[in-house]
């Protein structure tokens, strides 16, 4: 089998696994808060970050964190609170609203790049951008109510994951990906579970389903789903795994119909087409950029 074809099904594997964790995520929070379903995911990713560790040469992985553990930090630090801000968006607005709404991730990383690292930006990448713009209000006039705040949420998840994303481009450059993924879980652990302590937020009663569902999400949407996207990046270019990515919004839906019963609406699915289209333009239009250079 060819590398391209390798890379094709790595990725959409990957792009499965994504699709399918924020399904668990609804699932995790029908039995829990916000802030306890994510001490219980970065905990359990952690766990298994730990065990690849130990079986794959743990020390080499400690060394390179230690070595650049300020940077990885203030990325883990943008991610907990993406991802804590992402949850809230999945109570408030359904896994797939809010899985189409993180998509501008891929829009706020590539305006980051124009402020900030001086990159070009385009008339065809402008043309994404608005087009995934209009995609948001769409999106947001579902069922003829303006859902400003659940939008505002997710759109700020976005946000800090795309900056989480811009602290990796520029500082975290000599780290093991695996070394990474696992050390950004920990740390997320750690700021996560800190801030639910403190804040009196921790649940410790909860149904035995809610573990299970919340290891099946954990295992599916932060081990599984950025080993196999680490694994089609090894074989593929980066901008045509970034693209395939942009199917995760549908999947979730499709797994939303299957297992929570819930049908998208006209607006979801419009909305969010414009979205995905507007991200699929800007990551061809970047690895276009990127070829040339």
């Amino acid at each position: 089998m060819s590398g391209n074809r390798r890379g094709v099904l790595w990725a959409v594997a990957g792009s499965l696994m994504f699709g399918l964790s924020p399904v668990f995520v609804q699932l995790v929070l029908d039995g829990i808060n916000v802030e306890t379903m994510n001490v219980l995911f970065t905990g359990v990713a952690s766990v298994c970050f730990l065990a690849v560790f130990a079986a794959s040469g743990g020390a080499a992985y400690f060394r390179s964190l230690r070595g650049n553990w300020r940077r990885v930090a203030l990325m883990s630090l943008f991610s907990a609170v993406g991802s804590v801000l992402y949850t809230f968006g999945i109570s408030m607005y359904g896994p797939v609203n809010a899985t189409f709404l993180v998509q501008f991730t891929a829009v706020f990383t590539i305006l980051f790049g124009v402020a900030f690292f001086h990159e070009r930006f385009t008339r065809l990448e402008a043309v994404g951008v608005l087009m995934a713009v209009v995609g948001v209000f769409i999106l947001a006039y579902g069922d003829l109510s303006l859902e400003i705040e659940s939008a505002a949420v997710l759109l700020g998840a976005a946000l800090f994951f795309a900056s989480a994303n811009s602290v990796t481009k520029v500082n975290v450059k000599n780290v093991n990906p695996v070394a990474l993924a696992g050390g950004n879980s920990m740390l997320m652990f750690l700021f996560i579970s800190t801030y639910t302590v403190l804040a009196g937020k921790l649940e410790t009663a909860f149904p035995a389903e809610t573990v299970v569902y919340a290891v099946l999400g954990s295992v599916t949407g932060v081990v599984l789903s950025f080993i196999l996207f680490f694994k089609a990046l090894q074989v593929f270019e980066i901008s045509k795994a970034a693209t395939i990515r942009t199917m995760e919004p549908f999947l979730t839906a499709i797994f939303s119909f299957f297992i929570l019963a819930l049908t998208p609406t006209v607006n979801q699915l419009l909305g969010g087409a414009l979205i995905v289209l507007g991200v699929v333009v800007l990551s061809l239009t970047k690895g276009k950029q990127t070829q040339t250079q």
